[in-house]
């Protein structure tokens, strides 16, 4: 659709990290003049990934000001949060009222994260995680209590996980203290999504602080003396602390998938709707992580550039996993494709190495004058074997990895959410796994 308005309107609904790095790639790449507008509920920018160190007092999590972003990249700021869209009229309505009109409309207002294992102290709900397990540690020294790090489920990034337990493990072994800690995990071995160069590189890091790692078990529930597994086992525990789930924060007048998702093809389309993007959380790709959101982000750029600036079309959302392992020491670099390959290093990958890896959010954090650095991006620094070309199907590939990880687990519903994401990035997909994962869950009873 050509829009009526001579500049065209590009309204940004959101405010983390999906959000910046797609304000920073169009304002780095686009020539032409755009009118872009954030409408975020949070007058900061706080990206979650640094928080697991925060109970070890090994730095935290960064703030940034949305009104000192926007004005360096003039970008119209409004402080309200989204409640609905009217797709036809081109308007977003606002909690305090506001409509606001667009040409294009990206959704980027993420999830909600709830406890999912009652009982369990959850990481990543509130500010109050962190006191409680700064708490649970500092008892623990002087106890022989055993620590149960639960990872909810096969789809969960379980990297925060493991370095809460990591980093759990070697302050207790530091104080000398007789506590257990434990990593159970329904993946079938550490970090199992990040490719086997992950797993041979972290057991030895679990090994010398005394993690025992409980994998390919689901667990259920918080129980008297332990957690309850999928199999009506208990594994020992007098303490279980787990890792938030991601739910679904509908958009009314925006289609959703079964989970309550926005469902995007592979250039971030919400389906059926020619003007609206979606990126992150929001979406239903079914792995949720930020590194992956800014490159959602990135793609959903290009193809607004090219929309209103011509130039080469987009490519579509190949992830690449890269993921920064904090441990009692030196960082652990890991990247994997959903090809099967994968690394492990202790030499960083990309640079500059922050923590999210996005294109132009990494220098963008990394430098205390982010206005000299609206056009630097990551450079990668990756040996050539694992450089491979774009995978067009990389995003349906990693959709139905995770899919089916979640139907080994018979998370009947999950598995099903994620095969309908990767129909969404590829709606005329015969993939022989996918039909034959789909099948199987069809002639499979729900229970209840």
């Amino acid at each position: 659709m050509s829009p009526a308005h001579p500049i065209p309107r590009i309204l940004v609904a959101g405010g983390g990290v999906a959000a910046l790095e797609l304000l920073l790639a169009l304002r780095a790449n686009v020539g032409s003049p755009l009118a872009i507008t954030l409408l975020s509920a949070d007058a900061a920018f706080a990206p979650p990934a640094m928080t697991v160190a925060e109970p070890f007092e090994r730095g935290g999590a960064q703030t940034h000001d949305w009104r000192e972003i926007t004005a360096r990249l003039d970008v119209r700021l409004v402080l309200d949060r989204l409640v609905a869209v009217d797709t036809d009229a081109h308007r977003v309505f606002t909690h305090d009222g506001r409509r606001i009109p667009y040409d294009v409309l990206v959704i980027a207002t993420g999830a909600r994260r709830v406890e999912p294992l009652a009982g369990a102290l959850t990481f990543g709900v509130d500010a109050a995680a962190g006191p409680a397990l700064r708490a649970l540690i500092d008892d623990a020294r002087r106890s022989a209590a055993r620590i149960a790090f639960a990872l909810p489920w096969p789809s969960s990034w379980s990297l925060p996980l493991y370095e809460l337990a990591l980093l759990t493990a070697h302050e207790l072994r530091e104080h000398d203290s007789p506590a257990l800690v434990r990593i159970v995990t329904p993946e079938r071995r550490a970090l199992e999504l990040l490719g086997p160069a992950a797993g041979e590189a972290v057991m030895p890091i679990l090994s010398a602080v005394g993690v025992e790692l409980v994998a390919g078990v689901q667990p259920r529930a918080v129980v008297s003396g332990g957690l309850r597994l999928d199999d009506e086992a208990t594994v020992e525990a007098d303490h279980v602390v787990t890792i938030a789930d991601v739910v679904a924060r509908p958009v009314p007048g925006l289609p959703t998938d079964r989970a309550g998702f926005i469902p995007v093809d592979a250039y971030g389309l919400v389906t059926a709707e020619p003007d609206v993007y979606a990126v992150g959380e929001v979406t239903s790709f079914p792995l949720r992580q930020g590194g992956l959101a800014a490159q959602q982000a990135d793609v959903v750029a290009d193809a607004i550039i090219a929309r209103y600036a011509g130039g080469e079309p987009p490519r579509p959302f190949a992830p690449v996993l890269r993921a920064r392992l904090t441990t009692s020491g030196a960082p652990l670099y890991l990247q994997a494709r959903p090809s099967g390959r994968s690394l492990a290093s202790y030499r960083a990958m990309w640079s500059p190495p922050e923590k999210v890896a996005g294109r132009y959010l990494a220098p963008y954090l990394a430098t205390a004058r982010p206005e000299l650095t609206l056009s630097a991006t990551l450079a990668e620094r990756v040996p050539a074997v694992a450089g491979e070309p774009g995978d067009e199907h990389a995003a349906v590939k990693l959709a139905l990895t995770v899919a089916a990880a979640e139907a080994r687990c018979h998370n009947r519903s999950r598995a099903l959410q994620a095969l309908d994401a990767a129909l969404a990035l590829e709606p005329d997909l015969d993939d022989p796994s996918y039909l034959a994962l789909r099948g199987r869950l069809a002639e499979q009873v729900p229970a209840g």
